[in-house]
């Protein structure tokens, strides 16, 4: 208990926050992601015109990037094809974009999703067709949550100096290049730097805490190595 207590610590002021408003009141920009990703990717299973719809605005191939249009790119982050991504997806929200957004606030945590998102995935689409490859291996569709979640998460683990979660994260990237890599993975070790840049810029002037009705919670420095601030302040409005 004790080691879960410390490995779960990060979380504490999510769900204190989450006890006192809700979820969706601490977490909107989480909530809504989620909720996206689920509705396209049921869209994509509709013989009838939603996966028409899905598949021009979310269903993104690497060789479209010298054609264009640019909106699949982003629309290909709500996109989830098997039902193994939309439980990592949940997951995900609770354990990392939830608590990210409560660190660094609604706007920056959408921002960082955009970006952890399309920057890796046009830079190893670009490198990839530049190597004269193309055609070996970019004709499927590059689709999916996990980009933001890899950026989120090595952000999370900055913002919140939790060292439980940068080793988390350090073992799911080892198992992907080990096990499996292929295009993904090269985008999720760019995503890592990327989360972790921005989580050092969005550090410099960060957000006050998620809104509550008569107080706001403050986490002060220093915080412990296992990511638990070691002290707690009440600030009321």
């Amino acid at each position: 208990m004790i080691i879960a207590g410390r490995v779960m610590a990060y979380q504490r002021p999510f769900l204190t926050a989450v006890a006192g408003n809700g979820l969706l009141a601490t977490a909107p920009a989480s909530v809504s992601f989620l909720l996206a990703t689920l509705v396209v990717s049921a869209l994509w299973h509709d013989p009838a015109g939603g996966h028409r719809v899905v598949a021009s605005c979310c269903a993104w191939r690497a060789t479209d990037l010298p054609r264009g249009p640019l909106l699949p790119l982003l629309g290909s982050a709500f996109l989830i094809r098997r039902p193994v991504e939309a439980v990592w997806t949940v997951a995900a929200t609770w354990l990392v974009l939830g608590p990210l957004e409560t660190a660094i606030g609604s706007r920056r945590l959408l921002a960082l999703g955009a970006v952890g998102h399309a920057l890796p995935t046009a830079l190893v689409d670009l490198c990839w067709l530049a190597s004269g490859r193309a055609g070996q291996g970019l004709a499927g569709l590059d689709v999916g949550t996990s980009a933001v979640v890899v950026t989120a998460a090595a952000a999370l683990a900055v913002a919140t100096r939790s060292l439980p979660v940068a080793a988390v994260l350090a073992a799911g990237l080892a198992v992907d290049v080990v096990v499996a890599p292929d295009l993904a993975t090269a985008e999720h070790l760019l995503a890592v730097p990327i989360g972790v840049a921005l989580a050092l810029v969005f550090s410099r002037h960060r957000p006050p805490g998620p809104p509550t009705a008569r107080a706001q919670w403050q986490v002060p420095l220093p915080w412990s190595v296992n990511g638990a601030p070691a002290a707690w302040t009440k600030r009321h409005r």
